[in-house]
């Protein structure tokens, strides 16, 4: 027995002393197990992620995928700390933060009770650890052993997904709420400051140490989700679509890649972080179960102001940075740079004094890489190498641009604009000065040689694609002349609205006063124009007389005045809105003229005529300044449309079936549609799209108003729909031509310290709080397969607001250019920086938000708006009274119910002896005489009880019995009796 217990002793001691002696955990447990000078140097980098109730790791090629620490909880949020090689993490459903070394070992609990947990980031150079608390607004922090806990910001607005950056001492987090944005702040909490705002959800926040850049998720209100990003200041926006499903993704950056977590495929996939592209998966099966946060592990992921003690700074370079110069790192560069003689950092590589660039003309070097360039007079094939001398084009070759084309195989190859770039067919470019516009829908910014920002005009949103702008306010609707009435139709056919009929006639023409909310139509059998408000009611015949065939009518809405074709007439006639005196404003060379456009801003009217000599013509409001837009080509020119945001005119051609569009004098003249709708009779054009109506299908169409793909059939059947109009507040833009004169009805105002303002729209610094940047309003870099400067390029800095400030008002400046169409009727543009709102200052005889309202209507909507509020007055008065009588009518019959079964019990219970008191009888018994009683104040109720004794019922030869006289004493309820003389009646 004793020989036993010595062994197992021993035993016991070898272990302990074995463990003692053991290397700590290490990042690289290769490291750790082979044990060599027991330190952890030169680790490769993995990711650390959540997996059901543990934390795992798994390399970068999708390998070596292990558990780290079991037990951590459900729903985890992690970071880890790289110099002490421990794990933090999170369980947000028991509200208690972890740290635990690699191992899982030496678990500590450092803080509990707080359930609202939304985000954790780790302090690797102070060894603090910052946590964000969603419902309650905070950010608190405390050291990594869970000392010294403080709260660093209050009242904030759901924050969540916080990251730290020690060398620049800020703190990053997402804000929720009804206006999510990216905030940052300085360590202490004193300097917060809004990056970035947007209308979408946002989720999963990560830092580009190296670039200097945020990273985060962005959902919309369809679901579509998408990687977007910008600089620590809220500057150069990028947004990379990507399929990302709604949830709560992880995001991790590192070097050039994104990597982020999926739950429904349950894999981690990456994405290169400038290019984008096609997402390939991290791990190479489904895992069990869907992944939670992630972190990249490695030095590069948390650099210290020496990162390399025994490398030089340009070791960061490297992919693996050696730790000192006795343990040796390995350091590996990346294409285009090589490993410098000392081997402890990158240098560029010259490819062009190597002449193996494959260049055929000339090669210029950039860092990282270079590009091929051509001489004067010649141009790159598609391989970006072979130069070509460039040659005419020859045939259709609009979608190539003016700059001619190359031959290269029997083929012609398109020469694109300086920034554009060619398209995989050979055929046609793409950039802002190519014919599609770089795929914008509104404006277009080069930025550098493959690369441009796209923009919108006031009033719209940039799409998260980067590309399409929406307009904001309500949804837009279509009004269609259908020949036998007018109807409102939505833009998808449905929700059809008659607005007014004519049976037996022929309503040809539409359009309407955004203004007034009138709806102007031409019938060309009974010849005449009338009125209708947009809300329906009675009709008003507006023009009666002198009138042949009208087949076309446009609204001024800006110099109130209806212009229209007459084909019975051939002339182009106007009248004012107010007092329609008819006026012939074009006569001369006129046969059939049919559809008619008016630019108020431009002054300039257009028609179509179907003549012998068919054609598209303009002139000045007045009818001077007449000039052909197109003619060449054309067989029955019917409908004209104006698309204001590019400033574009189209035309349909109803016997070739054809669709074009040119600029307003006739320039850059490009062919949208043919052979795609039968017999177009009229279009619109709002936003991206162009809507036809088709004679031969008896329908309306819509395609793009650029690229003339995505045709779709519009609602069901109608009888023949003609003339067609978009409404919407920003389908007719208003007039603000006054806006570089004038501010708040005076003259331009002198500058403020008398010095001369630049004329080069830029706007001024600001100082307080940095200016926020919608990421779906100002910009985004289109990225394309040509060469960039450098893989580390940015975009330059946001689009600035504001353009000068007038002296002599304070925090008021005049609206950029691109506000021109914000303010109806001449009213002048304000812009107010401290509130990042607009506002109209309105001519006399107009009000409303955008001056468009005259006096008279503003007056009706406030006697309207008057009416409506009396009539919900004296509706909530009247429901208030009922209510109040149910109530007291309630209490009444309670009140009733509770007195009668008091009473009813009171008269079932027989009179005790201490009732009958203050009598007295005589020895002899033969007479019985009541004694003296003071006056009282009785009360006599009549009590319809049918259990109350009546005097007429008792017996004759029984003694009465004396009256009862209830008293009531106090608010208990309590009786007494007192006891009348016999003849005395209660």
């Amino acid at each position: 027995m004793l020989a036993a217990a010595a062994a197992i002793t021993a035993a016991l001691m070898c272990l302990v002393v074995q463990r003692a002696g053991a290397t700590a955990p290490c990042w690289d447990e290769r490291l750790a197990r082979a044990g060599g000078n027991g330190s952890c140097v030169a680790p490769q980098p993995f990711l650390i992620f959540g997996h059901g109730r543990a934390i795992h790791r798994l390399g970068l090629d999708g390998r070596s995928h292990r558990r780290l620490v079991a037990g951590v909880g459900s729903s985890v949020l992690l970071d880890f700390h790289f110099r002490e090689e421990r794990l933090y993490w999170a369980d947000t459903d028991a509200g208690v933060i972890y740290t635990a070394s690699v191992g899982g070992a030496l678990r500590q609990k450092l803080h509990s009770s707080d359930k609202h947990i939304t985000g954790l980031a780790v302090d690797w150079i102070r060894d603090r650890v910052y946590w964000t608390s969603g419902e309650k607004g905070e950010i608190k922090s405390m050291d990594t052993n869970g000392k010294n806990p403080r709260t660093v910001l209050r009242h904030l607005s759901k924050p969540s997904c916080i990251g730290v950056e020690p060398t620049d001492r800020f703190l990053f987090w997402l804000s929720g709420g009804t206006s999510p944005s990216v905030q940052r702040s300085d360590a202490t909490g004193q300097t917060k400051t809004t990056l970035v705002k947007t209308a979408d959800r946002l989720k999963a926040l990560s830092i580009d140490r190296e670039d200097r850049r945020l990273f985060w998720v962005q959902f919309g209100p369809q679901g579509d989700g998408a990687i977007a990003s910008c600089d620590y200041d809220g500057n150069a926006l990028r947004v990379l679509d990507q399929p990302l499903r709604p949830g709560s993704p992880g995001l991790a950056v590192f070097v050039d890649r994104l990597y982020y977590t999926d739950a429904a495929s349950r894999l981690i996939k990456q994405v290169n972080k400038y290019t984008g592209g096609e997402a390939r998966d991290v791990n190479l099966k489904r895992m069990a179960k869907p992944p939670v946060d992630i972190k990249v592990v490695h030095l590069l992921s948390q650099p210290t102001e020496s990162t390399s003690p025994g490398c030089e700074d340009e070791s960061g370079n490297c992919e693996n940075v050696c730790s000192s110069l006795a343990d040796r790192g390995v350091c590996e560069c990346s294409g285009g740079f090589s490993l410098s003689q000392q081997g402890t950092h990158c240098e560029d590589v010259n490819e062009c004094a190597h002449w193996n660039h494959g260049c055929s003309l000339g090669c210029e070097n950039i860092p990282g890489s270079y590009f091929c360039t051509c001489p004067k007079g010649y141009a790159l094939l598609p391989d970006r190498k072979t130069c070509r001398e460039i040659v005419p084009c020859e045939g259709n070759v609009t979608a190539c641009g003016r700059d001619g084309c190359l031959a290269s195989g029997g083929a012609q190859i398109c020469i694109c604009p300086r920034g554009s770039v060619l398209q995989e067919d050979g055929q046609a470019c793409t950039g802002c000065l190519s014919a599609d516009r770089g795929g914008c829908s509104q404006t277009c910014t080069t930025t550098s040689t493959g690369r441009w920002r796209c923009g919108c005009h006031p009033g719209y949103l940039l799409h998260q694609d980067g590309r399409r702008c929406t307009a904001t306010g309500p949804p837009p609707f279509l009004l269609v002349a259908n020949q036998v009435d007018v109807r409102r139709v939505r833009p998808d056919g449905g929700g059809e609205e008659t607005l007014a009929e004519e049976p037996r006639g022929a309503i040809l023409a539409v359009d309407y006063d955004p203004v007034h909310g009138q709806v102007y139509f031409a019938s060309t059998s009974k010849g005449t124009i009338e009125r209708v408000d947009l809300s329906g009611g009675s009709r008003r015949v507006v023009v009666s007389e002198g009138l042949g065939s009208p087949e076309g009518l446009a609204v001024d809405w800006i110099h109130r005045r209806m212009y229209w074709t007459d084909k019975t007439l051939s002339t182009v006639d106007g009248c004012d809105l107010v007092q329609c005196h008819k006026q012939t404003v074009v006569s001369k060379g006129l046969e059939r003229p049919r559809g008619i456009v008016v630019h108020p801003l431009a002054k300039r009217l257009f028609w179509s005529d179907t003549g012998s000599r068919p054609a598209v013509e303009s002139s000045s409001l007045d009818g001077s300044g007449r000039l052909v837009v197109a003619a060449a080509g054309l067989s029955s020119p019917t409908g004209l449309a104006l698309d204001f945001s590019d400033d574009r005119l189209f035309w349909c051609d109803q016997r070739r079936g054809l669709v074009e569009s040119a600029a307003l004098d006739g320039s850059d003249r490009r062919v949208l549609v043919e052979n795609q709708v039968g017999r177009p009779f009229d279009l619109a054009v709002f936003e991206d799209s162009v809507w036809i109506s088709d004679w031969r299908l008896q329908r309306l169409a819509s395609v793009h108003k650029r690229t003339g793909r995505k045709l779709q059939r519009v609602g069901g059947a109608t009888l023949r729909p003609a003339s067609v109009v978009v409404i919407h507040p920003l389908a007719k833009p208003g007039d603000a031509s006054s806006l570089e004169d004038k501010l708040l009805g005076d003259g331009e105002a002198e500058p403020d310290d008398g010095e001369a303002e630049p004329d080069d729209g830029e706007a001024e610094p600001n100082d307080g709080e940095a200016e926020l940047h919608s990421v779906f309003t100002d910009k985004m870099i289109s990225e394309v397969e040509a060469p960039p400067p450098s893989p580390r390029a940015t975009a330059g800095p946001p689009v600035q607001v504001t353009t000068r400030r007038h002296g002599g008002h304070d925090g008021v400046e005049s609206c950029p250019a691109t506000h021109h169409t914000y303010c109806l009727y001449q009213g002048v543009c304000l812009y107010f920086p401290e509130m990042e709102s607009y506002a109209c200052n309105c001519v006399s005889g107009f009000v409303g938000e955008r001056c468009q309202f005259s006096d008279l209507q503003w007056l009706e909507l406030l006697e309207l708006q008057r009416v409506e509020e009396e009539q919900r007055r004296t509706v909530v008065t009247a429901a208030c009274t009922a209510i109040l009588l149910s109530l007291l009518a309630a209490a009444a019959a309670t009140a009733t119910a509770a007195y009668c079964y008091g009473t009813r019990k009171l008269f079932h219970k027989p009179p005790s002896d201490d009732n009958v008191s203050e009598t007295s009888v005589t020895d002899d018994g033969a007479s019985e005489a009541s004694t003296p009683r003071a006056p009282v104040l009785r009360r006599v109720d009549h009590v319809d009880c049918a259990d109350r004794p009546e005097a007429a019922d008792q017996p004759a030869d029984r003694p009465s019995l004396p009256s009862l006289q209830f008293h009531r004493l106090s608010s208990r309820q309590t009786w007494r009796t007192e006891s009348l003389p016999a003849e005395t009646t209660v």
